[in-house]
């Protein structure tokens, strides 16, 4: 019931310019509906004067009723503007019943964080407010109720005019105001929401009880006299400390409900129980992955305890901020780094973790709409145990890809797409483009990982672009080992490894495409697949000198480990991958033969092992300056016509029976043995 203003008997100070002629009317079920002249716009207002009367009776008339405002010198009124709510649909009401009877933590929490996305806020900030205020000068008697503790959550953005007419503009259809509030039945009967210049107050019990819409008071700070009403307003005070009329940015109060006696619920939480809510939220890593790669505006989380504005208790926050980004036609990609810091038993935790964010922009000719597709890859995870991450994700608006064995790749789609089949899924993903974005992704994070740099990211190295780049063999033998887990979860694991398997092919032909092949010679940078040779020799000195020496000629050397050759080789749709050879070795050493002076001597053994080892033909190496002798000299590889070079026992001690001065004419002994049983070899004797 809302009660009769007092009038203030003062010098009144100028009064604003007269509102538009108004004329106000109501219908079978009270609700008030306004006629406004052409000068007024469609959210305008009315202004009420509130009688004696309780407005249900006041109001209860079929017939119009035009009210004048009054105007004196002597007499001012408090002005308020009493407008219709949206219309609450019965689902609305079910569902806040259903949610009452067993609130979510999830929902509450999410419901917060989703709105702030909505909202185009970078920045929530929640207080869990313990104090009670004075109920002497309120709106109505019946709120003195909702003066005690409350939960406030803070946006850093105003809401704009649209965006006030979606809430509490009068439609016959569902709004959000609807949908949001039925998100807090389970904790309040009452909303405030401030805004700029503008309050509110929302009394969904007060009409949906008895079928019939609830009111909104609306109050203007900038315009409106609300000294009357002191103590309604003082809950706000520490939100308009800056300006008594002004609020920059966004305020939801939700008083905790203290009786149960309503008939929206009957369940009463305490401060503590929001706080664990809290705890439990943020508790898992789904909570921060929805925040990651869902909310994205959002990059400042805080929940503070505090009883008089003053003495604050950090609860809980989350800061994120990006450490570097590649910007890309279709797409953007960022390291981002997260810090989540906890209030627990008294004492405060903070623990960090990085991700990767991908963006991927597109068109989908099938469905004819714009797509957004996101990626997001745990870089450093949080500490909290890693099932989390698995047995979570399906509960919510994304999905994960097990992309090695340690590594988790989640994703969403925007807008959603239509359910599919398991076994449709890797056509739907192809669909929406999913290989190309990802072959994208992997390029802009070679970008971000520059191997020639020295910076804050230098402990992440190109090794993890190959590690990303999907090994069928890895995943054949994820699903041999199979039989460890249970059958709910071999389930899922065969599901998972068999879409890998069926989307392999489609990914290695995208990344065939991007020039994702770092070489290491010196000026090269990335290059293209067919300009790449690979070193594919195992990493070793060995591999070390082959790289030098190609490096050396300027040839564009590229290292990859074999599963990344494989998976080029097979679906790559190139026909032909140059792969370092004896025969490319020996072709580049005849043509340059001025780096073999460059090699130390153990540098010159490697490379002829690597060139006899592999391929044992005497024409590669002839006329290369790379036969040992016993005075640790190399001389060249010659015909049967040049100077001969004696072999004896592969026993150092034969060589005591000859003079130092004559070593230059033996094959030295003290190389590797298959290197010396290889030059032994008939093959290499000649005719």
């Amino acid at each position: 019931m809302i009660r009769k203003i007092r009038k203030i008997f003062r010098t009144p100070p100028p009064l604003p310019p007269p509102p538009p002629t108004t004329t106000i009317t109501t219908n079978k079920n009270g609700n008030i509906h306004k006629m406004n002249n052409s000068e007024s716009t469609s959210h305008d207002t009315s202004y009420v004067k509130q009688e004696s009367s309780p407005v249900s009776n006041h109001l209860n008339t079929e017939s119009s009723k035009t009210n004048q405002i009054p105007s004196t010198d002597d007499v001012q009124y408090a002005k308020m503007r009493i407008i219709s709510s949206p219309v609450f649909q019965l689902r609305d009401i079910i569902r806040a019943l259903l949610s009452s009877s067993s609130p979510s933590s999830c929902n509450l929490i999410s419901t917060f964080l989703t709105y702030g996305q909505l909202l185009g806020a970078s920045s929530i900030h929640g207080y869990l407010v313990d104090r009670c205020y004075d109920t002497q000068t309120l709106i109505n008697d019946e709120f003195s109720s909702y003066q005690g503790v409350a939960l406030c959550i803070t946006y850093d953005i105003k809401l704009s005019e649209q965006q006030w007419e979606d809430i509490f503009g009068i439609h016959e259809s569902t709004s959000i105001i609807s949908k949001t509030a039925s998100s807090f039945f389970h904790l309040t009967d009452f909303l405030c929401i401030l805004s700029g210049s503008r309050v509110v107050y929302y009394d969904p019990n007060e009409r949906m009880i008895n079928d019939e819409r609830a009111y909104v008071s609306m109050f203007d700070l900038e315009h409106d006299d609300i000294e009357i009403f002191q103590d309604q307003f003082s809950p706000l005070d520490y939100f308009l400390l800056k300006s008594k009329t002004f609020y920059n940015g966004t305020l939801i109060r939700l008083p905790l409900r203290t009786t149960s006696t309503t008939q929206i619920s009957t369940k009463i939480q305490t401060l503590d129980d929001i706080k664990q809510q809290i705890y439990q939220y943020f508790c898992y890593h789904n909570s921060l992955i929805e925040l990651l790669l869902i909310q994205t505006n959002l990059n400042t989380i805080e929940f503070d305890y505090t009883k008089d504005f003053q003495l604050f208790t950090k609860l809980l926050s989350i800061e994120k901020h990006s450490l570097a980004t590649m910007y890309d036609i279709q797409s953007t990609t960022q390291i981002i780094h997260l810090t989540l810091t906890k209030l627990i038993n008294d004492i405060s935790t903070s623990d960090v973790s990085r991700w990767f964010l991908s963006i991927h922009n597109d068109y989908n000719e099938i469905d004819k709409r714009k797509t957004e597709l996101k990626f997001l890859l745990p870089i450093i995870p949080l500490s909290t145990p890693s099932e989390s991450y698995i047995s979570l994700s399906k509960s919510h608006n994304y999905q994960s890809i097990q992309i090695t064995s340690s590594r988790i790749l989640y994703y969403c789609i925007s807008p959603i797409l239509n359910t599919f089949s398991n076994d449709d899924l890797c056509t739907q993903l192809c669909q929406i483009k999913f290989p190309q974005a990802y072959a994208l992704f992997l390029k802009d994070l070679s970008r971000l990982i520059n191997p020639t740099t020295t910076t804050s990211l230098s402990n992440l190295s190109i090794d993890l672009i190959w590690e990303l780049m999907p090994d069928i063999d890895e995943h054949q033998r994820l699903l041999n080992e199979n039989q460890k887990y249970s059958l709910q979860q071999q389930q899922q694991q065969q599901q998972n490894i068999q879409f890998i398997n069926n989307i392999i092919p489609n990914i290695w032909e995208e990344i065939g495409k991007q020039e994702l092949f770092y070489s290491v010679t010196e000026g090269w940078g990335y290059v293209a697949i067919e300009d790449m040779i690979i070193n594919n020799v195992e990493p070793s000195p060995m591999q070390d000198v082959l790289t030098y020496v190609f490096s050396e000629a300027n040839a564009p050397i590229v290292i990859l480990p074999s599963h990344v050759i494989n998976g080029l080789c097979k679906y790559s749709n190139k026909h032909y991958l140059k792969v370092m050879t004896p025969f490319h070795a020996s072709k580049l050493l005849s043509e340059n033969s001025s780096i073999i002076t460059n090699l130390t001597f153990e540098q010159k053994l490697l490379l002829l092992k690597y060139i006899i080892l592999n391929d044992p033909d005497p024409d590669l190496v002839l006329e290369l300056e790379l036969l040992p002798l016993a005075n640790n000299t190399f001389i060249t590889f010659q015909t049967k016509q040049a100077s001969s070079i004696y072999i004896i026992d592969n026993n150092p001690d034969f060589l005591k029976l000859f003079n130092i001065k004559q070593y230059d004419r033996f094959l030295n002994p003290n190389i590797d043995e298959n290197l010396f049983n290889k030059l032994s070899s008939k093959n290499f004797q000649g005719n």
